[in-house]
């Protein structure tokens, strides 16, 4: 048995974030003063506190334009405690503690910006980011359908509802990403998107469609290329899949993910050494990407390299310990080389673990084969 060809479908689109930082009101602008961190002391003996909020505020502004996040947190945090119901200040040090990593102080900043402001669509869209990181999905949702309640046509918010709810609902998903479309034709994030929605539906034509349609709006939109070739490939055209993945690989050489599933279609179609170049790219590109050593290893196997096969079968297993295909393969390439003790050794591993991974077939096989190898005379 050897392990099946697995390729890789692009995740949807990132959740997307607002990081536009709140600044000066167009009213205000020209008559305060902007300074640098070090006149703040100098300036703050002439001004009332909102004042010396406003500069805490544009010192941080600067700092966060420059990625200083913890200074910029720092000049945020003194503007409010000088101003305690600072709505700009909690809003941009939000983002500030989203960006350097801490999500739950951000969601608690952004918390306090809808209680000051309940129409802040940017915070509630932004905190719902906030929440998917910390894995609560249905807080984002509930964010997400605030947004949408207050701006029907706010596409972002759309997007992202659509790539949170998909996992469960296919079908409320598709509508998410058609009523982004419907709002913004040209957005092709959103054809992706929706093109993968439908292709997890079962509904490959409809996604090439989409796909074709991302591409049409981008024609450099490597995404779109990638599982458009992903998705030909299930239909049998193994020649345009390819010819998919080498424009997504000329768009961007740095996608492993196209690499991997043009070496896999190569692979399949009996190109083993483009095959071969493809797999030693991807793994250049990734270095611990487990399926990348065993397809490699499975090709090698075709190429008749079975003690490079073994070495990639090893690598897989150092990558990813209960992978029980890899101790199969590894056991059959052991056999080619009449290893028998090394090969019944992988094979009752490998049974071990399907065992445990609940494949009985499998494990029987496994089974089997070691029955054979301890009878042969």
């Amino acid at each position: 048995m050897k392990l099946p060809i697995i390729f890789t479908a692009i995740a949807p689109i990132a959740m997307l974030f607002t990081t536009s930082i709140a600044s000066w009101d167009n009213a205000s602008a020209n008559t305060l003063l902007q300074p640098t961190p070090g006149n703040i002391d100098r300036l703050a003996q002439n001004q009332n506190p909102q004042q010396q909020a406003n500069n805490l505020v544009a010192a941080g502004n600067q700092k966060f334009k420059n990625k200083d996040y913890p200074g910029a947190i720092a000049d945020f945090s003194n503007a409010i405690q000088i101003a305690p119901n600072f709505e700009k200040a909690f809003y941009n040090r939000a983002i500030a503690y989203d960006l350097s990593g801490n999500s739950q102080k951000a969601i608690d900043d952004y918390d306090r910006v809808v209680q000051l402001n309940p129409q802040n669509l940017s915070s509630y869209f932004n905190r719902s980011v906030a929440k998917e990181k910390i894995g609560d999905k249905q807080g984002a949702i509930g964010d997400l359908d605030r947004v949408i309640q207050l701006n029907p046509n706010y596409v972002d918010a759309y997007l992202n509802r659509g790539n949170l709810i998909q996992s469960g609902d296919l079908a409320g998903a598709i509508t998410n990403f058609s009523q982004a479309i419907k709002i913004k034709p040209d957005r092709a994030e959103a054809y992706l998107n929706r093109g993968l929605a439908k292709y997890k539906s079962g509904d490959n034509r409809g996604a090439i469609a989409d796909y074709d349609s991302a591409i049409r709006v981008n024609s450099n939109y490597y995404l779109a290329y990638n599982n458009r070739g992903w998705t030909r490939s299930e239909l049998g055209d193994n020649k345009g899949a390819i010819a998919d993945y080498s424009r997504a690989i000329s768009l961007n050489s740095s996608y492993y993910p196209s690499f991997y599933n043009r070496a896999n279609i190569r692979r399949k179609t009996g190109d083993y050494v483009g095959a071969l170049a493809d797999y030693d790219k991807t793994i250049q590109l990734k270095p611990d990407y487990a399926f990348a050593y065993n397809n490699r290893g499975l090709n090698r196997i075709k190429l008749n390299n079975f003690q490079a096969a073994i070495t990639d079968f090893s690598k897989t297993i150092e990558i990813t310990p209960d992978a029980a295909e890899a101790y199969y393969n590894r056991a059959a390439a052991r056999q080619s080389l009449k290893d028998r003790s090394g090969a019944t050794s992988d094979f009752k591993m490998a049974a071990e673990l399907y065992q445990q991974q609940g494949n009985k077939k499998s494990s029987d096989d496994a089974l089997n084969l070691v029955w054979q190898l301890q009878n042969q005379k």
